[in-house]
């Protein structure tokens, strides 16, 4: 509560002292003014703070999936509210608040039998990225969803929004050619959502008989948005791996089995920017659309301890055949290349307990190793390495 009081003074005839006067006192005055002014600066201060941790988008791609879906991705710097609006053929895309980084495309080509263009552009204080639609478009038919910040593949928090086609497109800026005849589209659509069919387990795999007539399913590890694990001189896994993979798929050739690919450039199988088990399903499906004998993962391993190197082939227990395959390569690929031998450890990795036929992910050396990051990315080590999973196939199916 406020108080008052009244000070007077007493009169004098001092020549420099004023007369009497009478001064009403607001006492707590002076409280109430700092206090608002406090509230001021507070306000002022959450504000900046508000502005500084506001989102920036940094990117802005498009693409198309094997599923026939027109994909966008939006990335930002931070986590972000989103509006998506569809006005007749005009999509919109609105991040509220977030700021444009410089390097993004205001203006952007699009391949596709949805769209031919889009833009980008910041005003009343969001992002506006507008995408003129070829037909009418209902909201039913745009799917969308936030994905948290990967600090493990350093991919940064981004809007995924899904568009669906009914008919086939072109894939463009995140999407290499294909080898058709190497990798088969992995799965089908559901109606009306956009995500992938069930793919039916292929369990009428072959054992035995020789390496000629076997299907073989390669799958180079990471790829397209997903670098994989990062060597001290900034080579990527996704690059060695699939090296490795092509070289490894024309010595199965030339032993007579037919090889599937569940990538043969540099692209995400299931689309860029897909969840972690989209991604790692679509490979599975690969294998089981091929009806595969033996599904085989290239990776490279990666440790804190840059003195750690060497080699491990990795399976997991579904049928009775995924240990004798891991044996067969590993003994292989240690043979050949006279690295240390982590062996043959059991794991639960997707693509190998997800496939439905025997698989293996193998381990070739460690990238996070100097020496050995200079070993993986020359072609001797590779196609050294390639020929010796090779023969551990082989190995396999003469037993």
């Amino acid at each position: 509560m406020l108080q008052f009081r009244w000070n007077c003074e007493k009169p004098t005839n001092h020549p420099f002292r004023e007369p009497i006067r009478t001064i009403l006192v607001k006492e707590g005055s002076s409280l109430r003014r700092k206090i608002f002014a406090l509230f001021v600066l507070s306000v002022c201060l959450f504000a900046t703070l508000t502005a500084s941790a506001a989102a920036t988008v940094t990117d802005v791609n498009w693409g198309v999936n094997q599923y026939n879906v027109l994909r966008f991705v939006v990335d930002l710097t931070e986590s972000s509210r989103y509006n998506i609006d569809v006005d007749g053929n005009q999509l919109y895309i609105r991040v509220p608040g977030a700021g444009l980084g410089s390097k993004v495309a205001r203006r952007s080509t699009i391949k596709s039998d949805l769209a031919k263009s889009m833009s980008v552009q910041r005003d009343n204080g969001r992002v506006t990225i507008r995408i003129p639609m070829e037909k009418r478009i209902r909201r039913s038919e745009v799917h969308s969803f936030m994905l948290r910040q990967d600090s493990r593949t350093g991919r940064p928090p981004r809007i995924v929004i899904d568009v669906e086609s009914n008919k086939k497109s072109v894939a463009s800026k995140s999407y290499g050619a294909t080898s058709v005849n190497r990798r088969p589209t992995p799965a089908g659509t559901q109606k009306g959502n956009g995500s992938p069919a069930a793919v039916p387990a292929y369990t009428n795999y072959k054992v035995g008989g020789g390496l000629s007539g076997k299907t073989v399913t390669i799958d180079p590890g990471h790829g397209g948005s997903d670098p994989g694990a990062i060597g001290l001189k900034g080579n990527k896994e996704k690059t060695s791996a699939l090296a490795i993979s092509n070289y490894l798929c024309s010595y199965l050739e030339q032993a007579g089995a037919k090889v599937t690919m569940t990538r043969t450039t540099d692209v995400d199988v299931y689309g860029p920017y897909a969840s972690g088990r989209d991604e790692l399903q679509a490979r599975c499906d690969v294998a089981s659309r091929s009806k595969a004998d033996v599904f085989v993962s290239i990776h490279h391993n990666a440790n804190n301890n840059r003195s750690v190197g060497g080699l491990a082939t990795y399976y997991y227990p579904k049928t009775n055949y995924d240990a004798r395959l891991a044996r067969c390569v590993q003994t292989r690929m240690v043979n050949a290349t006279r690295m240390n031998n982590y062996g043959t450890p059991q794991a639960d990795f997707y693509v190998i307990k997800r496939s439905s036929m025997p698989a293996v992910l193998c381990e070739v050396g460690f990238i996070s190793n100097q020496r050995e990051e200079e070993l993986i990315n020359t072609p001797w080590f590779q196609k050294t390495v390639a020929k010796a999973i090779c023969d551990g196939i082989a190995d396999y199916f003469s037993n």
